[in-house]
């Protein structure tokens, strides 16, 4: 048995892994409620893919699909993250997701016993954010003696409204409280504060970055908890933030149920995603994923910087962000498949993937990546 198995296949991320996988040889078989899109998927991608329509909710379905393959990817909302675990242990397939947005992060977290009952790995937050940026972290930390600080940057050219993946995550993003390690301690921030400006790679150049809520600082402070500073800080088109805060002020993204019982957050995800899967279209420009690991070597100051640039895949029809968060779920899903990765448990990236190997199957995707060592002595 060979097969991986992706869950929420027809997504924005979802479909984009299922094709990676494909092209790399490896037999899918894609999972979604959307049955229409599941078909077309088919169609497209020939007789490597089977399809199962699947709602994650019913545990017995779910472990029947998982059944069928060894591995699974979980594209779906991070609100299932939990259910597709469950799952997973029941039909003994590891499994590994995009990230849990810090707070279902760290009940994945506590199903660790869980899945070493079962024998197998759950790596929570595999995309590039959390996922590359975790792996970037430990192999910057390993180029050390001592590390001090981490920094985590996300910058884009794209501009104007967007929503390059599920709406809801976004908006959380948007509206909870940030998290950072200052001076050894997880502190929580008010969401898109401690502004800066950040120098990505000239293409992108020089953009202002906000901290918002992410599943990083879920893992970082206890995988390297001698670090004294983590940050993670992401650019926002200005009409983003203000689309969203006129959304909050008008109480659309309420998550509590009204009399009627109608829950306003629920009903704007709803509308939003069916309006822009409709006049869905090509997001060009390019992404940046950056991690600074700061510390010392040889008993000097020095900064290891790591910064991957993604364009837009017009092959793919896949936007820098969907291009960047899919393939990282691919390659970690085809190194367990392989065997290059044997722990049990739940685990984060930074903890399980071995960066070497990592970094040397992005290396063959469409993807650009810079690497800057910098030690500061002095002159004698």
């Amino acid at each position: 048995m060979s097969k991986i198995a992706v869950i929420g296949a027809t997504g924005t991320i979802g479909k984009i892994i299922v094709r990676d996988l494909v092209t790399s040889g490896f037999e899918v078989i894609a999972a979604d409620m959307n049955e229409e899109n599941l078909n077309y998927l088919a169609r497209q991608l020939g007789s490597s893919v089977q399809i199962a329509k699947l709602d994650v909710t019913d545990l017995k379905q779910t472990k029947e699909v998982l059944s069928e393959a060894k591995v699974c990817v979980n594209a779906t909302n991070f609100k299932f993250n939990v259910n597709v675990m469950n799952a997973a242990a029941a039909a003994g397939v590891s499994v590994l997701d995009l990230g849990g947005l810090f707070t279902f992060t760290k009940k994945q977290l506590a199903m660790d016993a869980e899945m070493k009952k079962a024998g197998i790995l759950s790596i929570v937050g595999m995309g590039s954010d959390p996922g590359t940026s975790n792996i970037f972290c430990r192999y910057g930390i390993d180029q050390l003696d001592v590390a001090e600080e981490i920094h985590i940057r996300y910058g884009s050219t794209t501009s104007g409204v967007t929503f390059a993946f599920a709406p809801d995550t976004y908006i959380d993003e948007a509206v909870k409280n940030a998290l950072a390690v200052k001076d050894g301690k997880l502190v929580e921030i008010q969401p898109l504060a401690d502004e800066e400006y950040t120098h990505f790679h000239e293409d992108l150049g020089i953009q202002k970055t906000y901290s918002i809520i992410h599943s990083e600082l879920a893992t970082l402070p206890t995988s390297f908890p001698n670090v004294k500073k983590i940050t993670y800080k992401d650019t926002w088109d200005p009409d983003t933030i203000e689309k969203i805060n006129v959304l909050n002020e008008l109480g659309l993204i309420d998550t509590k149920a009204m009399e009627d019982g109608t829950v306003p957050r629920r009903q704007l995800v709803s509308l939003l995603s069916k309006v822009l899967a409709a006049k869905e279209k090509p997001i060009w420009g390019k992404d940046s994923l950056l991690v600074e690991v700061k510390g010392i070597k040889n008993g000097n100051p020095t900064t290891i910087r790591m910064e991957l640039l993604s364009g837009y895949q017009e092959e793919w029809d896949a936007s820098p962000t969907q291009y960047a968060t899919a393939i990282p779920a691919s390659i970690v899903a085809q190194m367990l498949l392989k065997g290059e990765i044997t722990e049990i448990g739940v685990k984060p990236p930074e903890l399980c993937v071995d960066p070497e190997t990592y970094i040397s199957y992005l290396k063959q995707k469409n993807v650009e990546l810079y690497t800057t060592f910098s030690e500061t002595r002095k002159l004698k």
